[in-house]
């Protein structure tokens, strides 16, 4: 269900709190790019397109983040790369530590299934959710699906060090959203982006927070 609960609660939030509105006409205003904003069926069209690359990159992150907020068996929360598994040894006769391995091996592979086991249900959940929530045919899912493989093979939204220490945006939603953005200033406009994602992701953390802590406390 925290699936569910997630796909829900991330376009309730990008659509009540209109990030896309918001973005756009304080690019348009901060850029001196009016047209974004009053030409209705341009505004009409770029709305929706940007719209669609803020789910692709909400989507992302939920998929990065939701290791963090999966627990297993009552334990602690499942961080992205850790190894799963009681690690400690025990004492024998005399005081001697000694390991066991065979027992320890098998725990870290049964929780290790499990993990993969909860991280795909939450997955099937999330985007079955999303489907509906979004009123999808299944040609629009499966377009989706391919948009979304691309974006997690060129690893989401990242920064990337640039010259002088500051951190460039860069990724698969900084540049596609620039270009439908204002493709003759594009360095501008993925600057622009790349903020823009800082935000989504901010708001999906946010979410999923809120999600985790409700199932906790029922």
């Amino acid at each position: 269900m925290r699936g569910r609960e997630a796909a829900g609660l991330m376009v309730a939030t990008l659509d009540r709190d209109a990030y896309v509105v918001r973005f756009l006409r304080a690019y348009a205003n901060d850029h001196d790019r009016p047209a974004i904003i009053t030409q209705p069926i341009f505004h009409r069209e770029l709305m929706g397109t940007v719209r669609r690359e803020a789910l692709l990159a909400m989507a992302t992150h939920v998929d990065e983040l939701a290791p963090q907020f999966l627990v297993l068996g009552g334990g602690a929360a499942i961080q992205p790369g850790a190894r799963i598994g009681s690690t400690k040894s025990k004492k024998g006769r005399g005081g001697t530590k000694r390991a066991a391995p065979l027992r320890r091996g098998t725990e870290i592979a049964r929780q290790s299934a499990a993990e993969a086991a909860a991280l795909n249900l939450f997955r099937e959940e999330f985007f079955s959710a999303l489907g509906q929530a979004l009123r999808w045919t299944q040609a629009e899912f499966e377009e989706f699906a391919r948009d979304y493989d691309l974006y997690e093979s060129a690893g989401g939204g990242r920064n990337v060090p640039a010259r002088g220490g500051k951190a460039a945006a860069s990724g698969p939603f900084v540049d596609r959203c620039g270009l439908l953005l204002d493709p003759s200033m594009l360095e501008q406009a993925r600057r622009a982006a790349g903020k823009f994602e800082a935000q989504l992701r901010a708001a999906t953390l946010q979410a999923l927070k809120r999600v985790f802590a409700a199932r906790r406390e029922n």
